[in-house]
């Protein structure tokens, strides 16, 4: 027997054109990252980095790239006693790059100074490193604003605020409440994540995939205007779950224990795509 494959809709064709971008910048990272952090010449273009400390009791975070192309790593380290910035990237000739930390009582702000050619932007080559003592880390409020990049969250914080227009955001770890909104690129979980009361996940553009630990946060919203929607939830339930599509072509499926009964659901889940497919499944 022959099997037939039912074509992707348009708002997946989009979606898959958007990973694709997104898993290259990635990729792109990551190679960045392996490089060692000395000042080195290759052509027009060099290594740059800086290293500087935060506050020891530091409760709330805001990093801002601006317009500089660059990943953004939360992660611990056992062996920290305090926690610190680091930056690497590679700089075009006659354009500097560095961080600006500022900080008022229990809050610091961490700024990446910089200018680059619009020729380099969709580079991406850099990376932003926020290391913190894991017990600092789960108290810990994180604010994010990208133009370009991505962000990966490897660690438990108590609240991640992110809005990045043309990028990826990675989660793993924790956290009590999770609310991003990436314009146009990929929203996903490289493992069930821990959410506790709240988590929102919004764009233009792109793709969201998330799982969730057991239990889920009492209310979950994901929503895009074109792409895909994916969320894995575990436990038995039963969720309220309102998940649609406005694409013709598109799907809608749902694979948990239902309730209509707001009084009896575990979670209340909002799920929607204007452009593209919406699954609601077991993890």
């Amino acid at each position: 027997m022959t099997a037939t494959h039912t074509p992707p809709s348009t708002g997946e064709r989009r979606t898959i054109r958007v990973v694709i971008v997104t898993a290259a910048v990635v990729l792109g990272l990551a190679l960045v990252a392996g490089l060692t952090a000395v000042a080195v010449g290759v052509g027009s273009t060099r290594i740059v980095a800086d290293a500087q400390p935060l506050p020891a009791d530091l409760r709330v975070l805001n990093i801002d790239a601006g317009e500089v192309p660059i990943a953004v790593r939360i992660l611990t380290d056992d062996d920290a006693t305090e926690p610190r910035a680091e930056m690497r990237f590679i700089s075009t000739a006659g354009n500097r790059h560095a961080l600006d930390i500022t900080s008022q009582a229990d809050s610091a702000r961490v700024t990446v100074r910089g200018q680059t050619p619009d020729w380099f932007r969709w580079a991406r080559a850099g990376e932003v490193r926020i290391v913190l003592p894991p017990g600092l880390a789960r108290g810990l409020t994180l604010i994010s604003t990208q133009r370009y990049g991505a962000l990966m969250v490897d660690t438990d914080l108590d609240r991640l605020e992110a809005r990045i227009d043309n990028g990826a955001v990675a989660l793993r770890g924790a956290a009590r409440t999770v609310e991003i909104h990436n314009q146009r690129g990929a929203i996903h979980s490289r493992a069930p994540i821990e959410v506790r009361d709240s988590f929102s996940a919004t764009g233009i553009e792109g793709k969201i995939s998330v799982d969730f630990q057991d239990p889920p946060p009492p209310r979950i919203r994901a929503t895009l205007d074109r792409g895909s929607v994916e969320l894995g939830l575990d436990g038995d339930g039963p969720f309220l779950v309102n998940a649609s599509t406005g694409d013709t072509e598109g799907r809608t499926v749902v694979r948990v224990p239902r309730t209509s009964d707001p009084g009896e659901a575990v979670s209340e889940i909002t799920a929607r795509a204007g452009a593209g497919s919406v699954v609601v499944d077991r993890t």
